[in-house]
This record gives structure tokens, C-alpha cells and sequence, in this order.
């Protein structure tokens, strides 16, 4: 299965949501993230995960998040 650059949950029940990553980034606004040692943070993140089946849909969810935070920090 592959995924799409541009992550999206594609229900409400998607276990991504229940990751300790979606649960501590998802509230921060954008902006917030865009900074050095934030983006830091996420690229540990992705750095630390296992690379597997399991894990890859978080994976893509912090690489999303990555991509987004590098697009609009200064």
C-alpha cells in the first residue's frame, strides 16, 4: 500500500490518530512547529521509528508534517 505526499486520515477511526506523534503535534498550529527545534523534534521523531509496516502510516504523517513545517518557516 502506498500513500499519497499529502497525508490525510482517511476516517475518523484511523489509528494514526491515536499515535503519541498525531497526539502531541496536532496541537500545535503550523507556525508553531516551524521552528528549528520543533522541526528538529519531528525529524528525531522519524529518525527513531521502526521501519515497518506498523509504523509506516505515522512515518508518513511526520513526513507530512515535516515537508509542511519546512514550507513556511523562515
Amino acid at each position: 500500500m502506498g500513500y499519497d505526499i499529502n497525508w490525510s486520515a482517511e476516517n475518523a477511526g484511523d489509528p494514526v490518530l491515536k499515535s503519541p506523534f498525531y497526539q502531541k503535534y496536532s496541537q500545535y498550529a503550523i507556525g508553531e512547529l516551524a521552528v528549528p527545534p520543533e522541526i528538529a523534534g519531528i525529524k528525531t521523531a522519524i529518525k527513531q521509528a521502526r521501519a515497518s509496516r506498523e509504523s509506516a502510516a505515522v512515518i508518513n504523517y511526520l513526513a507530512w508534517l515535516l515537508r509542511i513545517t519546512t514550507l513556511v518557516a523562515e
